[in-house]
């Protein structure tokens, strides 16, 4: 059996998505299931050398504005892939095209990561939209994602399973505080969901209330400017910008450090949390309403707080005292050991994947149709939802086209 999972990629991409990837379809490969992952990013990055370099065939094509023509692309790679069963993912162009793949008879699959706008999205055009595009099954990473779609999806035919995130569980674990207490904070420098401004003034905040305490923030993103900026002003020394660290490093990381810092405005379930929780980090979590509370207990394997001020706070206070450290770090990493381990998370995706590989009615080859006839823009999508006039379709290739853009300078100088 064959499966296709699209994604994106980036020289240094830090999102849970690509993490999850990176550790899922190695294991899926194991189990004797072949993957092709179908990228589409300015170029390739971390994400298809890891995977070239782990054996799995990766099919790269550059990023594409207008969304006609990315769904184009997509087709285009599933005509030479054919797969079994496909996974757009998180990737509007291939949602499109998987539209056209299932009327084939490949089973597809959506995967709800976060609880946004974009998200909500996928379940208005892939599950209640057109019959056409819509998606054979979708996986919901989260339980309060599950139940938001579950009842709807039923009465549609379409198929949900649940399947959380799962992560290593490393040999080496968190060490009780001593002479220091770190904190640290791992993700998108972003300020959409992330508020990571927020969370650096607030980690400036109880370095400079707390004594003992410091602070590392790690990752990369549009954001990174102002976070330097906030260090600079208001950290006292005491909190550090690393940067992007590797995925097969981070745990390096969180080994050194007591507690993890995630004051999202929405999650799905934060990879980042899991992986702390594995390591013995122990969670301090702004309260949403998916992934947080299902993973978490407060005061029993992590901290959940109101706001991140005063509330934070007191909990970075708390969570200080070796003793209560202690407790919820053991109880933290138990948790993901029962729970949310990858072999666990990878075990789900192999039974869901045979199940729909085993239904399918018809096995012909894929053909990308000739023509497209695609629903209204969804705003919900924001920039992967693009639909441009023809004349700046013409002007972004010619651009992008060194040759043209050669021969187009040569003739205005003539003209001129």
């Amino acid at each position: 059996m064959k499966v296709a999972f699209a994604t994106y990629d980036a020289p240094q991409d830090v999102g849970g998505v690509s993490t999850w990837m990176r550790r899922i379809l190695p294991l899926l490969q194991m189990a004797c299931i072949e993957v092709d992952v179908h990228v589409m990013a300015g170029k390739p990055g971390v994400n298809c050398e890891y995977f070239k370099k782990h054996g799995i065939a990766v099919r790269w094509i550059p990023s594409q504005v207008h969304l006609p023509s990315a769904v184009r692309s997509f087709l285009n790679l599933l005509e030479e892939s054919q797969p079994d069963v496909y996974v757009p993912n998180c990737i509007i162009p291939a949602y499109f095209a998987a539209g056209y793949a299932r009327r084939s008879g490949i089973p597809t699959v959506g995967v709800l990561h976060s609880d946004d706008s974009f998200h909500w999205g996928l379940v208005d055009e892939f599950i209640k939209g057109q019959p056409e595009f819509r998606v054979s099954a979708v996986v919901p990473v989260s339980s309060f994602l599950e139940s938001e779609v579950s009842s709807t999806a039923a009465l549609l035919g379409v198929t949900v399973c649940r399947i959380g995130y799962g992560v290593p569980i490393p040999a080496k674990l968190a060490e009780p505080p001593t002479s220091v207490f770190r904190l640290v904070y791992i993700g998108r420098l972003v300020e959409e969901q992330k508020r990571v401004s927020d969370v650096a003034t607030a980690l400036c905040a109880v370095a400079q209330r707390i004594p003992n305490l410091e602070a590392w923030i790690v990752g990369e993103g549009w954001a990174r400017n102002a976070v330097e900026d906030i260090i600079r002003e208001k950290g006292n020394g005491r909190v550090r910008l690393l940067g992007w660290v590797d995925n097969a490093n981070i745990y390096d990381v969180l080994g050194q450090c007591h507690g993890l810092v995630l004051l999202s405005d929405y999650e799905g379930l934060p990879v980042s949390m899991l992986e702390a929780m594995a390591a013995g980090v122990v969670p301090i979590c702004l309260d949403t309403r998916s992934g947080i509370r299902e993973a978490l207990e407060h005061g029993a394997n992590g901290l959940i707080v109101k706001d991140r001020a005063d509330d934070f706070f007191s909990a970075v206070k708390a969570l200080s005292d070796p003793a209560k450290w202690q407790k919820l770090s053991l109880a933290a990493r138990e948790t993901v050991r029962q729970r949310y381990s990858i072999e666990n998370c990878a075990r789900q995706w192999v039974c869901l994947l045979r199940r729909l590989n085993s239904a399918r009615a018809t096995r012909t080859s894929f053909n990308a149709p000739k023509v497209l006839r695609l629903p209204p823009r969804n705003l919900k999508f924001g920039d992967q939802d693009l639909r441009l006039p023809w004349k700046t379709r013409l002007q972004d290739y010619v651009r992008s086209v060194p040759a043209i853009r050669r021969i187009a300078k040569a003739a205005l100088a003539i003209w001129q």
